[in-house]
């Protein structure tokens, strides 16, 4: 898979999230049936796009141990990742759709908090960590 494919899925992840929360947002009977199927879409992928990205960066690995700077980098990327993914997992356990029906503020809060670091680690993998990784250039 290229970098181009990544930054195309980044922006289908970050359009999912969107969708989960106008979905959340506008409250209606119908927009809240259709969030169970947004939010396995989302999770399927965000399993599907970390798992190859990880497998790509994997490949890198013994190369990027060498440099003390992309070893550093290497660790942020999986130790964030695992962050977010965990508490992603968190939030569908402790949110099913009965409660997120009757408490819209709470899932609100708690997914735009998820929704912002998604975007903030995009911006991070794009104009940083690719770059240094891959040798390409920053994505604006």
């Amino acid at each position: 898979m290229s970098m181009q494919n990544f930054a195309q899925q980044h922006g289908e992840l970050l359009a999912q999230a969107d969708a989960i929360l106008g979905a959340v947002t506008v409250g209606t009977e119908a927009a809240l049936r259709k969030l169970p199927g947004l939010r396995l879409g989302f999770s399927r992928l965000v399993n599907s796009h970390c798992s190859v990205e990880i497998r790509m960066v994997n490949t890198r690995a013994a190369e990027m141990d060498k440099d003390p700077e992309k070893a550093k980098l290497l660790r942020r990327f999986h130790d964030e990742l695992l962050m977010w993914r965990g508490d992603l997992m968190d939030c569908n356990a402790n949110w099913p759709q009965r409660r997120v029906a009757e408490d819209r503020a709470g899932f609100l809060s708690t997914f735009r908090g998820l929704n912002d670091r998604l975007k903030a680690r995009v911006r991070w993998e794009e104009q940083v960590f690719y770059p240094a990784i891959f040798g390409l250039p920053a994505r604006r």
